[in-house]
């Protein structure tokens, strides 16, 4: 446990015990009644969202100001007996968390709608430890309610002093291991975990890192259980479920460490229209963006603890009315965001810059399908237009753009695209220049780098679905059946004239991604087993040491360099297109509404189609086959051998008296 440094603990705990214990709290002697309810991954996504209806149209869904008077509703049918949760990711989805330091709308917002405890999600370090820590103080300094905090495996570095205004931050707030709360005679124990694929998807957490999720749920459990004596347990989880029970952390979490009653799964945006019964333990889980308020009605008894009484999740939909207090903030935090983050684009929060006369597809159904779609091919070949038109005359060719899936986090529906929109679709991130947005970065690698780059998409995306990749300037053929990581069966290139030609393997590419991507080439090694790995370099070759020195210039008649944010470039691209109907706003291409080949599985058992030109992968795979084949062998021949010896050596010698 060295290699975790310092845990956050016990010690804020004690320090702070008094503050979260309540007065004289009573164990219930005879059944009492509890109401959870529930959110998670809110994803600023304070206004409504616009959503497909099944059969066709379009209707809206969500918003804090809808939220809130459902909250409100809910209330009064439990009084004195309601508990409000959120289950992390608070923030990173839309405009309002540009002001994530500044304002700390997100926690403010929840403080007034009532939120008695939430956990930190992966998507509420993007700010880095420093920023998150800002985030943390300007809520204090700001005074009014807000929710308690729970993070329960945080662990700080004991030599690295980045996360040292964090650390600082968790004491101040406070944000501690666990929290004790009553309702209704009912001592309410809480925690909050991080899971490790939400871990995996925060790299610039750095250097914080999370225990084991198990290690410390049976810890704090403990504690609850033994030290605080409380009668029921609720850990706030981003960790997440999932459809393969082997990969889902939140299972594997109630099955391994019973003591928990309710867990809260956040991070997979999972929708449990019915809960997950472990064993003793109910997990539950209400989607994301606020679609939903979950409601968990519990009976709780010393003998037979937590029992579901009833669960439901209440849409939250156009019906629903405003709460118009809540209303009337968001809109003055819009104004904020206007005139701080959007003013230095040109850009506002509701102008509408483009249109569309089809619906792109969902980022729950990309996820679910792992293929090309019209709406990568759009960000990409935006990734690549945007460049060539900043650099203008000293333009340097970008043969291929290269992101994730997992980082276009909406979509585009029939209708006018307005700024608000285009900033949801590649929301995530910060900026080396401390502006939120992540920027575009470009370097170079050889053809086979490239190549082995390409595996990501058939060997790491079936496992972990944001690594599915969307390409423009390269079009690839697939065998799933393959080797894993030598799979990769053909490519080809788009030279400047617009041909496409084979990958020449030592040749040099100009590699266009965002800044999400080039710090996650180390989950690139670890998960490949360091099988895929390539070196960035220049325009000169050299190895690319420090990722602000490629970073595209958004203009270059500036001092320093103006960072070119992917969505901006997406906005730029498609303020380029034509207007095909003449109403003076930009059309869609048709081309987008399907994707056009670009990334291709050809499976096949053929063998020639799976040795064709494998690699060293392919043949290492072989050989150590063969090896394992010959010693088995080796194996059933000494013990039939031996066999035999034994048999000889108890035949009866007929020829004695």
């Amino acid at each position: 446990m060295k290699r975790y440094g310092v845990l956050i603990g016990l010690a804020v705990l004690f320090c702070f015990q008094p503050i979260f214990s309540g007065d004289a709290a009573v164990r219930a002697d005879a059944d009492a009644k509890l109401t959870i309810l529930f959110t998670h991954d809110l994803h600023s996504h304070f206004l409504p969202d616009r959503v497909p209806k099944t059969g066709g149209g379009h209707a809206t869904q969500g918003g804090y100001a809808r939220l809130a008077r459902l909250i409100g509703q809910e209330r009064e049918k439990a009084p004195g007996r309601s508990l409000l949760v959120d289950a992390g990711d608070i923030a990173m989805g839309t405009l309002f968390h540009t002001e994530f330091r500044e304002e700390a709308f997100e926690l403010r917002l929840m403080g007034e709608m009532g939120y008695d405890a939430a956990t930190l999600g992966n998507h509420d370090y993007e700010f880095l430890p420093a920023g998150l820590a800002a985030m943390l103080r300007t809520a204090r300094s700001r005074g009014g309610r807000l929710p308690l905090l729970v993070a329960s495996n945080v662990v700080f570095s004991q030599n690295d002093p980045r996360d040292a205004p964090l650390k600082a931050a968790f004491m101040e707030y406070p944000v501690t291991p666990y929290a004790v709360l009553e309702r209704n005679g009912i001592r309410i124990g809480l925690f909050g975990i991080m899971g490790r694929d939400a871990a995996d998807d925060n790299p610039f957490a750095a250097p914080v890192t999370f225990a084991d999720i198990v290690e410390r749920g049976k810890a704090v459990v403990d504690l609850l259980r033994n030290k605080e004596k409380v009668d029921l347990v609720v850990c706030l989880s981003h960790a997440g479920t999932k459809a393969v029970k082997s990969r889902s952390e939140d299972e594997i979490l109630a099955g391994k460490v019973p003591g928990i009653d309710v867990i809260v799964s956040g991070h997979s945006h999972t929708v449990l229209p019915e809960p997950i019964r472990i064993d003793r333990t109910i997990i539950v889980s209400a989607g994301s963006y606020g679609a939903y308020l979950g409601v968990l009605n519990l009976d709780i008894s010393r003998e037979a603890g937590a029992r579901v009484a009833s669960y439901r999740l209440e849409k939250v939909s156009a019906e629903v009315p405003e709460d118009t207090g809540i209303a009337k903030k968001i809109e003055t935090f819009k104004g904020i965001v206007e005139q701080r983050y959007l003013r230095w684009s040109g850009n506002r929060h509701d102008q509408v810059i483009a249109e569309t006369a089809f619906d792109m597809l969902s980022p729950a159904y990309r996820q679910a399908i792992l293929a090309e779609t019209g709406l990568g091919d759009m960000v990409t070949d935006a990734f690549r237009y945007a460049v060539r038109q900043v650099e203008g005359k000293n333009h340097r060719y970008v043969h291929i753009a290269v992101t994730a899936d997992g980082i276009i986090r909406d979509t585009f529906l029939t209708g006018g695209i307005a700024v608000a929109d285009v900033f949801k679709v590649l929301s995530p991130g910060l900026g080396m220049d401390d502006y939120a947005g992540y920027p575009l970065i470009t370097f170079y690698l050889t053809g086979e780098e490239l190549r082995r780059m390409l595996e990501v998409q058939t060997s790491i995306a079936p496992i972990k679905h944001g690594a599915q990749l969307q390409v423009s300037g390269v079009r690839f053929t697939f065998n799933p059946h393959r080797v894993p990581f030598d799979r990769v069966v053909s490519v080809t290139v788009q030279d400047e004239d617009g041909a496409f030609r084979p990958l020449q393997p030592d040749k040099i590419y100009r590699v266009c991604v965002n800044a999400y991507m080039a710090g996650m080439l180390n989950f690139v090694r670890r998960a490949s087993h360091g099988l895929i790995q390539f070196s960035p370099k220049d325009d000169k070759g050299r190895p690319v040491t420090d990722w602000k020195a490629v970073r595209v210039d958004a203009d270059a008649g500036a001092a320093g360099i103006q960072e070119l944010k992917e969505w901006v470039a997406l906005a730029r691209y498609l303020k380029s297109f034509p207007d095909r109907n003449g109403n003076g706003v930009p059309d869609l291409p048709e081309g987008y509404r399907n994707p056009d080949g670009r990334s291709v599985a050809v499976p096949s058992w053929n063998p020639v189609d799976l040795f064709r030109g494998a690699g060293w992968i392919t043949w290492a795979v072989i050989a150590a086959a063969a090896v394992v084949l010959i010693i088995l062998a080796l194996v059933v021949w000494w013990i039939v051998r031996l066999a035999s010896r034994r048999a000889k050596g108890r035949k009866p010698n007929l020829n004695s008296p």
